[in-house]
């Protein structure tokens, strides 16, 4: 494995950052007034159980895409400068889930 940060790289873990995020937007975003309440989820499902599995299914996707480019930053990135070990992929989303609570709180 290469251990630097590359403009491939960077290139390949923005466009798929972007990507789940943009399928994670277009779920869930309210179409057009005349259909205020409705989103793509509303329109797909009608029971409540399929929206929520379909929901933490996005959330899934969007969580291990970021946590996988977080590691791969860390492994390539902070590892040789800081002099710090290489971590997993659990680790990655643990620490995370760690920043994202405490920003989000």
């Amino acid at each position: 494995m290469e251990k630097r940060i590359s403009t491939n790289f960077n290139l390949f873990a923005t466009a798929a950052l972007l990507f789940v995020l943009f399928l994670y937007h277009f779920f869930t975003v309210n179409i057009s007034d005349a259909q205020a309440s409705n989103s793509m989820i509303d329109l797909m499902f009608t029971s409540v159980e399929a929206k929520v599995l379909f929901t933490l299914a996005l959330l899934t996707g969007v969580s291990v895409t970021a946590s996988f480019i977080f590691k791969e930053i860390w492994n390539r990135l902070f590892s040789d400068l800081f002099q710090l070990r290489e971590i997993n992929l659990n680790e990655a989303y643990a620490i995370c889930f760690l920043v994202l609570s405490i920003i989000a709180f």
